[in-house]
């Protein structure tokens, strides 16, 4: 049965709203298995289950009959959270009878939960006129249905498909942070008036002129990158303008030209040659399994638009606004935020894309909020009013005027919290009692680095050595990575900078360079992949270490070490390198800056005292650390919500870390994102932690709250802390410290520490 399981999945996942897929639902079943009757419970926002859609109960009850969780038997699925097959249901102490369903005819009864994430969302029944009981293959069948049906249902749910968009009723659709913010604005849908996927395939017998035109297309699209490139130029970092590089890189790319003049040679017309080339190679990419790889995919795609666009064929699609707007579009490409006025473009929305496409990377640089990977039709939603939570990933189409203030009002309160802790954001970060601590900044996937020279940063904490790497379509070479390199060290003169070498593999892939694993985070990646390629690894320090001669405020910091060995090779090459570097110069009196590991494999938690004998400091990277301490993958939905950092064992190995430190007498920060939060950084202070590196958006507020405690007093806290056995009792501890100091606006206008 599994070729009709399927089927009724896809026809469900295809229909246009949430009572039409369960209509769906209820038919297919009822046909497929043979029975008398179908129906499909609901549980509402009151944890009441209601009768939604059924074939074989009477129409007329479907959304009057209401069922508690535990009440009937349809409530005692839901309660027990699992099947209950019955030969006769009116036998069942546990039966509750109702008129209006005229059910009187049915007696075997075989229901089963919709669960998704551990939710109970419904129950799915089948009930027949004869009595028997259900045999395990068909029960077998249902649960498995379920179990499929579970995310389909909860993504109606989240994201509906506005087939009334115009109505006055505020809808809220669902997706992921590309760029956090809030947002305010009407909906502008952008689409091409040719799309390059519905161009009909043609031939020719002019094949010159059509060489001519594409020779003439691909010109104009050269010139149009190269003008945007230049327009951004000054106002995102080097790294992130980098982006229109790789475009521009892929359309001198010869293998590429050389096939789309092929498919011209062999006839076909311009359009038709691009549809065909771009097509085969987006399959290829989108059937690779990393992530990264996958999304340039959209290049491809952008590239080929826009290659369409410079054709005679297309219109100019990109009529710019005159207004503000939030920008909707199925896919969102970086030339195309470009191209919009950047004091027009209040948000973005969009069905396709994900934190690590080159638009999100923009829109981060542009300072633009984003949610992406809203499933559902966009185009409806043109001209409507939206307002865009890019912090909690969701958006809110035709907002009533409660909701519309209450954002209103969290836009100015923010605003207002920004102002006051701006106002002492180039004050020390120091505690009431006299306690210095250090408030460093991560960079590098962002203009952090650029923005936090200004934002009251003490040095940079690490410095994500990746982009340069992941822009391009080479390795980048060594003068290359000098330059940028050198504009970081100096631009944080006198502090210092500690970067972190080549750390790709898991979820930060080469296209160039593709990794193909089925658990990249426990595979080839950071000081494994650069191990087994030293001359990968020599030319990124040699390149560090030129620029750390200009400047002598560089610190180097190896990433995903497992084991002392790997500490022992890695050092072996960066003395190599410090030699070939400071042999060149033999009047150079300056020592090999500090080497340290990054702390993320909980293996090093077991070794640190051998460790400290090797490095020169520690730094806790406590995203990945207390991934691999709970087992769980945060970008995976199923299981992100298991992701918390005040977890007791995660608070336990940080302050194990700790006293390992001060025992060895070496140094150690925190580079995670929990330093960056109001209650994380609490609690690492109340650990011990006097260094704590976080993104330049956070640094203002976290040295604010610095200011305002004591240690003497936190310290007080750390035994009782250490004792909690859940997250929200650490949490609790915490908060009500909060609350005595009159701090509580730090976390209403912060999430929870999910990271």
């Amino acid at each position: 049965m599994l070729k009709e399981l399927r089927t009724i999945v896809e026809d469900v996942g295809h229909a246009d709203s949430l009572a039409e897929a369960l209509e769906v639902l209820v038919s297919q079943v009822r046909e497929v298995m043979a029975c008398d009757c179908c129906s499909v419970y609901l549980k509402d926002d009151n944890q009441v289950l209601q009768l939604k859609a059924s074939r074989g109960l009477a129409l007329s009850s479907i959304g009057h009959v209401a069922l508690s969780i535990g009440e009937g038997v349809v409530g005692l699925v839901a309660l027990r959270e699992e099947p209950i097959n019955l030969a006769d249901v009116a036998q069942s102490p546990h039966f509750k009878y109702f008129p209006e369903t005229a059910e009187e005819s049915f007696t075997a009864f075989l229901g089963t939960p919709i669960i998704h994430q551990g939710d109970v969302l419904g129950v799915l029944v089948v009930q027949q006129k004869v009595e028997r009981s259900y045999d395990s293959l068909e029960e077998s069948f249902l649960v498995t249905l379920a179990a499929h049906l579970a995310s389909v249902l909860r993504n109606y749910q989240k994201n509906p498909k506005l087939p009334n968009a115009t109505a006055n009723k505020t809808t809220v659709l669902h997706g992921a942070s590309g760029s956090k913010g809030l947002a305010f604005g009407c909906a502008w849908y952008s689409q091409p008036h040719l799309l390059l996927e519905n161009v009909e395939l043609e031939k020719t017998s002019f094949v010159g002129a059509e060489m001519k035109r594409f020779e003439a297309a691909l010109s104009k699209t050269r010139d149009e990158l190269t003008a945007l490139k230049m327009r951004l130029s000054g106002q995102v970092p080097q790294d992130v303008n980098a982006i229109f590089s790789s475009y521009l890189h892929m359309l001198a790319d010869d293998q590429f030209l050389k096939q789309i003049r092929q498919q011209i040679q062999e006839g076909f017309v311009v359009a038709s040659a691009l549809r065909k080339v771009v097509a085969q190679m987006v399959d290829e990419f989108e059937a690779l399994n990393d992530s990264y790889i996958r999304e340039r995919a959209e290049d491809i795609r952008e590239l080929g638009q826009r290659l369409l666009q410079n054709l005679d064929l297309a219109q100019n699609w990109l009529s710019l606004p005159k207004q503000d707007i939030i920008l909707v579009a199925h896919e969102i490409s970086a030339p195309m935020l470009a191209e919009i006025p950047r004091e027009r473009l209040r948000g973005i929305v969009a069905q396709r894309g994900s934190s690590s496409s080159h638009a999100a990377i923009l829109a981060r640089a542009m300072g633009v909020p984003a949610v992406l990977g809203v499933d559902t039709d966009l185009a409806s939603l043109d001209g409507l009013e939206l307002i865009v939570d890019a912090h909690a990933g969701e958006v809110f189409v035709q907002p009533d005027s409660v909701l519309r203030s209450e954002y209103l009002q969290l836009q100015n309160d923010q605003s207002e919290l920004q102002a006051l802790v701006d106002s002492e954001r180039d004050e020390l970060s120091q505690t009431r009692d006299g306690c210095r601590v250090m408030v460093l900044v991560n960079s590098g996937l962002s203009p952090d680095a650029d923005m936090a020279v200004n934002q009251g940063a003490d040095g940079v904490g690490l410095y994500r050595t990746e982009i340069p790497f992941m822009l391009l379509d080479r390795f980048p070479s060594e003068q290359e990575q000098y330059q940028r390199y050198s504009e970081i060290l100096s631009a944080f003169l006198p502090n210092n900078v500690c970067m972190r070498t080549l750390d790709v593999g898991g979820d930060k892939e080469l296209s160039y360079f593709p990794i193909i694993e089925e658990n990249p985070f426990l595979g080839w990646r950071g000081i494994r992949l650069t191990l087994d390629h030293p001359e990968i690894f020599l030319i990124q320090a040699r390149a560090m270490y030129r620029a750390a001669l200009e400047t002598q405020n560089l610190s180097v910091m190896l990433p995903m070490i497992s084991s002392i060995h790997e500490v022992i090779e890695a050092k072996k090459l960066l003395a190599r390198a410090w030699k070939e570097v400071s042999d060149d110069l033999p009047e150079c009196s300056m020592q090999q800056p500090k080497t340290g590991v990054m702390l993320e494999v909980p293996s090093l938690l077991y070794v640190l005292p051998e460790l400290a004998k090797h490095v020169d400091f520690w730094s806790v990277g406590s995203n990945d650390l207390t991934q691999y301490l709970l087992a769980v993958d945060r970008n995976n939905l199923q299981v992100a919500r298991l992701f918390d950092s005040f977890n007791p064992a995660v608070v336990r190995a940080l302050s194990h870390i700790q006293q390992q430190s001060q025992a060895c007498t070496i140094p150690v920060s925190i580079c995670g994102e929990i330093a960056g939060d109001p209650l994380g950084c609490l609690l690492l202070l109340v650990l011990g932690y006097s260094e704590l590196s976080m993104s330049s958006a956070n640094i203002s507020q976290v040295k604010y709250m610095i200011r305002r405690v004591r240690i003497d007093d936190l310290v007080l806290m750390r035994e009782q802390i250490l004792a909690c056995e859940t997250a929200e009792q650490i949490y609790q501890y915490l908060f009500q410290y909060i609350h005595e100091l009159d701090l509580e606006q730090f976390i209403q206008a912060s999430p929870r520490v999910s990271a």
